[in-house]
């Protein structure tokens, strides 16, 4: 039996990580062509201003300042709407392969005990990211963190 529970970890690590690491890798590659864009902006607009003086005329006008606004910086979202969606998302997913490792387990009886290990971690996982969507959002609301702005 603990063969098949070092078979199924294996597959479990080998589907979740290869994902993992090939969204880190592209994720950062793209992170680093976007700094170099932003940089070499930055550079090709401070070599175009003769003087700090023109360089803050230039900002004072609407095409600087849309400018300027559109080579900000990336930044994290931080909305707690996407925030406690996302663990939704991740809670339901990781509940329901949870539910297929069971059911798996109630099925095969060779595999029975790696699959019903599996399963319950996963379940416990997922109810995790739940519990902690549903505490997100409700410290969320009582901070005021949920209150649209409106847009004209």
């Amino acid at each position: 039996m603990p063969d098949n529970l070092v078979a199924i970890v294996a597959i479990i690590m080998i589907f979740g990580g290869l994902p993992t690491i090939f969204w880190v890798i592209f994720s950062t590659i793209r992170r680093l062509k976007v700094a170099r864009v932003q940089a070499e902006v930055h550079s090709r607009l401070i070599e175009k201003v003769g003087s700090s003086q023109d360089f803050l005329t230039f900002l004072d006008t609407d095409s600087g300042r849309k400018l300027v606004a559109s080579i900000g910086i990336e930044q994290p979202n931080r909305d707690p709407y996407n925030r406690i969606l996302t663990s939704v998302h991740a809670g339901v997913i990781l509940v329901l392969v949870g539910i297929a490792f069971l059911i798996l387990a109630a099925t095969f009886r060779n595999a029975a005990e790696g699959c019903f290990s599996a399963g319950v971690l996963v379940v416990a996982l997922g109810a995790g990211f739940l519990i902690s969507a549903g505490l997100s959002y409700r410290l969320s609301r009582s901070f005021g963190l949920l209150e649209r702005k409106q847009t004209s």
